[in-house]
């Protein structure tokens, strides 16, 4: 049954994002039409639910099928064509490989930015006015990060009806597969071999870095850990070499060329080495986060196809519609703003170097065009950056100060394939100056990263550990695709040779991958609503049930940590409000009020059932729910509890033994 829905919902998906293909395919490339016919849709229901709530939408999907069905219909002989075909292919060869990462590792956990991820989609999941609200902080509103891509997935998931966590996952392969063909679209305009091309495409989904080829003559792996652990310790040193995984070098040419700090050679004695990691495209398949980065490489690969479009056309046949080229490739900058907002001074970075460069040759952008779909955009998104620019942490940009700055022999390291690309795509004179411009905007935005970074609360050895994560894996991958297409697509042998071999090397990632893949255990295989590794516990799957299809109202959990943790767990996986989220989290976006810390307090004492009377308290704060879960099971508080709260609360048991309660108290009708 699990399979026949998975199928059914990924026909039903395919069928809507090809009659989105198709009815704007008439006036741009498919892959184009695809991403700017989902973030259109995406941006018009943002705006409008900012006025109207428009709550769970999956009444209507059988109407939408119909529409999608009737313009396949339509445009059957377009869908015959083999331009469709082939755009088609190249779409959901890249879905099918996002789906199998998820479909393996589908767990929603607490180790990583799953679970926020999730919190951020379950605010919109309701369908409520926005901004929504907040899943994590009872009686406040969620007006305070950028999470256009979560009210995506959740518009998705609301419109066929799914599980937030089924709707998570495929989100997450979704987009991923968005961004794929795109990068497919750009290339194919350059690089005329298809074997070339395929490779391009390959080193941008695999992730690997300059790190991935060398890795080995630096550090051999403890033989006295589990396979388990080399395999995944491998997949992450490749990304943060730099101040983490080079902390464990072990070679004599390891320790020649990134020698360990000691106390003569720090620049002071509380010095610690920088953590500078590079995440980029393919590393985030690994990573499993449904995350801002993700909408934020979508936009990249969709602004670089758009200039793909503008500036190299596939054939004398092909229709250019150069105005709306260029106003969608203005929408991209609000739109980012709104997805990934630490991004778009390096988006603006790109836009900017395009222009330069057209004027440089003489063809001046549009920019009536420009302007229009930019004020559009800014249109659009206004409804929620009113309330979003008066809640959003205050992240000011600051000089980086030189005892920060990245070691030589790393940043050589963990970047020479991408700089060999660069060189190479200069050589060709055909393409020269746009790839030129390419070159430049890529090379100012890794320079930019060197002396400027985005003071968020971090500090220390994370001083620009959050800036490096985002703009250089941004980079990287814009940098990888542009600059390897424009080498790749070269009249000279030696120049598409010598491309071909440095994405070949960065391919070597594709063993590591495949190692994790083979040794790391796939317990929730198959698994996509992301709960199994929670829920395969009965009766925690018992309590999640219950809550899932009781009213809607407030549930309080056990306070567990300040974050990461299982804490809100059974209120997210049953899509219901809890009274209070991860309190660091919560506290950081809410901008550090002390109610936050006393309420995490109370919590606390309710638990170990200490003044002042529970009662009061949980009427106080609207408590409908009151989790007893697996941590307190066996915790001599419950009968206390349940004597001070019972005129008011009634015990649901789940698992009912001398030495264990799990369960829910939930509050009585008047």
């Amino acid at each position: 049954m699990t399979m026949i829905h998975l199928a059914a919902s990924l026909a039903l998906l395919w069928l809507h994002l090809a009659g989105l293909s198709l009815a704007l395919g008439r006036i741009m490339p498919y892959a184009i039409a695809r991403s700017v016919g989902v973030m259109l849709i995406s941006l018009v229901m943002f705006f409008i639910e900012h006025f109207i709530g428009l709550g769970h939408l999956n009444g209507l999907w059988p109407i939408t099928t119909i529409l999608a069905a009737f313009t396949l219909y339509l445009f059957k002989q377009e869908a015959a064509s083999h331009r469709f075909k082939a755009a088609e292919i190249a779409f959901l060869l890249a879905l099918a490989y996002g789906l199998i990462w998820k479909f393996i590792f589908p767990a929603i956990y607490p180790t990583s930015e799953r679970v926020t991820d999730l919190y951020f989609m379950a605010n919109y999941y309701s369908g409520a006015l926005l901004p929504p609200p907040d899943h994590w902080f009872a009686g406040h509103r969620f007006d305070f990060y950028y999470a256009f891509q979560h009210y995506a997935a959740a518009l998705m998931g609301r419109l066929f009806g799914w599980d937030i966590g089924f709707a998570y996952n495929i989100g997450f392969a979704l987009l991923m597969a968005l961004g794929l063909s795109l990068a497919w679209e750009f290339a194919s305009r350059f690089v005329a071999g298809r074997a070339h091309r395929i490779l391009l495409i390959t080193a941008l989904a695999l992730g690997g870095t300059g790190v991935s080829p060398l890795l080995n003559l630096f550090v051999t792996p403890a033989s006295d850990s589990p396979i388990s652990w080399q395999a995944n310790d491998q997949m992450w040193a490749s990304a943060r070499f730099i101040g983490s995984y080079d902390a464990r070098v072990n070679t004599e040419l390891g320790r020649q060329l990134f020698p360990l700090l000691t106390p003569a050679t720090k620049p002071n004695a509380d010095f610690e080495a920088r953590d500078l990691p590079l995440e980029n495209f393919g590393y985030q398949f690994f990573l499993g986060d449904y995350h801002p980065p993700l909408g934020g490489f979508m936009l990249l690969f969709l602004a670089l196809a758009l200039i793909g479009w503008l500036e190299q056309k596939r054939s004398e046949q092909e229709i250019l519609h150069p105005r709306l080229a260029q106003g969608l490739l203005a929408l991209t900058l609000p739109v980012m703003l709104i997805t990934n907002t630490w991004i778009t001074p390096l988006l603006a970075v790109l836009l900017f170097s395009w222009a330069a460069w057209r004027h440089y040759c003489k063809n001046p952008p549009d920019w009536q065009a420009i302007l229009t779909g930019g004020l559009l955009g800014f249109l659009l998104i206004y409804p929620f950056l009113a309330g979003f620019a008066s809640q959003a942490i205050g992240t000011p940009i600051r000089l980086v100060h030189s005892i920060d700055r990245t070691p030589i022999a790393q940043f050589i390291l963990l970047l020479w394939p991408l700089l060999a690309l660069f060189g190479l795509a200069l050589t060709e004179k055909r393409q020269r100056p746009l790839a030129l411009a390419l070159v430049i905007a890529f090379a100012i935005m890794l320079l930019l990263g060197e002396f400027v970074f985005v003071d968020d609360p971090s500090a220390g050895k994370f001083e620009r550990t959050n800036t490096t994560m985002k703009w250089w894996g941004w980079m990287w991958s814009g940098g990888l695709l542009a600059a390897g297409a424009m080498a790749l697509g070269s009249a000279r042998r030696w120049v598409r040779h010598s491309a071909a071999l440095v994405l070949v090397l960065t391919c070597s990632y594709a063993i590591n991958t495949a190692q994790y893949i083979w040794h790391t255990p796939k317990g929730d295989l198959g698994k996509l609503a992301g709960t199994h590794w929670f829920t395969n516990d009965a009766p925690v799957k018992d309590i999640v049930q219950f809550l899932k299809q009781a009213p809607q109202g407030i549930v309080l959990e056990n306070w567990l940590n300040d974050a990461y943790t299982n804490q809100t767990l059974f209120s997210l996986y049953s899509q219901q409000r809890s009274l209070l989220g991860w309190p660091n989290h919560v506290s950081l976006w809410h901008g550090a009020p002390q109610e936050v810390w006393l309420l995490n307090q109370e919590i606390k004492d309710f638990y170990q059932a200490k003044p002042p009377a529970p009662l009061p308290w949980l009427l106080q704060h609207k408590v409908q729910y009151v989790v007893w879960g697996r941590p307190e099971s066996t915790s001599p508080n419950w009968q206390t509890i349940n004597q001070a709260i019972a005129s008011q609360y009634y015990w649901q048991a789940f698992l009912d033994t001398p030495e264990e309660k799990m369960g829910v108290w939930v509050r009585r009708k008047n």
